[in-house]
This record gives structure tokens, sequence and C-alpha cells, in this order.
């Protein structure tokens, strides 16, 4: 049995009408139903809160895999962080896991329509520094930035707050995650069997 853990803020934990939810751990669980997925994701939560915990909450579960779902907070301008602290805040965390446990997401799209506080442009730096972060160390990347915006109907994706996932977002983030859980997983297999 495997812990695959999900660490990220409010998406990841499924939030949704004001709570919670098992949205996405539900999503993950049922395709890998002989390991145990954990999720530790806290909403509003940025790169900042995830490495003051890092100790408490992850390395003592263990992990064989952590999921890292942050960015929607960390690129609002408001209380901001800059591109180059978001990256040394993920290194720290990749580094003390270890970079063949890890799956790494850009930040999501998020309507800067409607969120005026989280501008394209920033979306795009954070965005970049996470394809950058994910090519230097080798990591198992997902780039849900572009392939939320791709879609012509991006909108569907998020609920009418403009950041939250809608059930069509987290079966889009489900159709993402589940082969890299499995390609990362084989890896680590590859390697215990060499």
């Amino acid at each position: 049995m495997k812990k695959i853990v999900l660490f990220g803020d409010s998406i990841f934990a499924g939030y949704s009408d004001g709570k919670m939810t098992d949205a996405l751990t539900d999503r993950i669980s049922k395709h890998f139903p002989h390991d145990k997925i954990i999720n530790l994701s806290i909403p509003g939560y940025k790169t900042s809160n995830a490495v003051s915990n890092i100790d408490q909450n992850i390395l003592n579960l263990h992990p064989d895999l952590l999921i890292l779902g942050f960015g929607a907070n960390d690129i609002s301008t408001t209380d901001e962080i800059k591109p180059g602290k978001f990256a040394s805040n993920l290194s720290t965390i990749i580094d003390a896991v270890g970079k063949d446990k890890i799956v790494l997401l850009s930040p999501p799209y998020t309507d800067w329509h409607r969120l005026p506080n989280h501008p394209w442009t920033r979306q795009l730096q954070f965005d970049l520094v996470t394809e950058h972060l994910g090519k230097e160390l080798n990591l198992t990347y997902i780039d849900l930035l572009h392939e939320m915006s791709k879609s012509a109907e991006v909108q569907n994706f998020l609920q009418t707050d403009g950041l939250h996932f809608t059930s069509k977002g987290y079966n889009l983030l489900e159709e993402l995650l589940v082969p890299k859980i499995k390609l990362t997983l084989a890896k680590q297999s590859e390697l215990v069997s060499n």
C-alpha cells in the first residue's frame, strides 16, 4: 500500500459552497483503491505556510508520493509573494520529501476579470516558475494553467467566484493527475528494482 498525499490550497481541499469537500480525494481514491490517499490541503494556504508546516504535516507521514498543488493564493497581489520566493518555497518542500516522490502542478487558471488581484501576467510568471522547476529537477509536472486556459469553455471549470473548481474542473484535474501519479509510482518501482 502506497501513501499518496495531496498538499495544496482550497482547490485541492475541494472547497465548494463555503466548505471543504472530498471532491478531489474521492476522484483520486477510486483509481488507487489499494493505496491510502491523504489530503492535507488547507484553504488559504500559500507555499510559505506549507514550508513552515512541512515537518509536522508531511514528513511525519513518510509519503510515497506528494502531489503539490499551490499557487492560487501565491499569485494574489494581496499580501504579495515574489515569484522567486514561490520557487524557493517549492524547492524547500521538494528537497525535504525527495524529487522522485513529487508530482508538481502549476498554479491553476483564475478568472482575473472577476479577481483583479490575480492578474494574468502573474499567473503566467508563476506558471513559468513551476515549469522551470519541473524541468530543472526532472519532476513529474502538470501545466494546469495552460491545460485549463486552452479550453474554449474555461469558465465551466470555475465556480462563480472565478477561483474554485466546479465538478468539471475536478474532472479535468482527475484526468491530468491520474496518469502522472501512475507514471511516478512506476518510476519509483523501476528505481527500487534496479
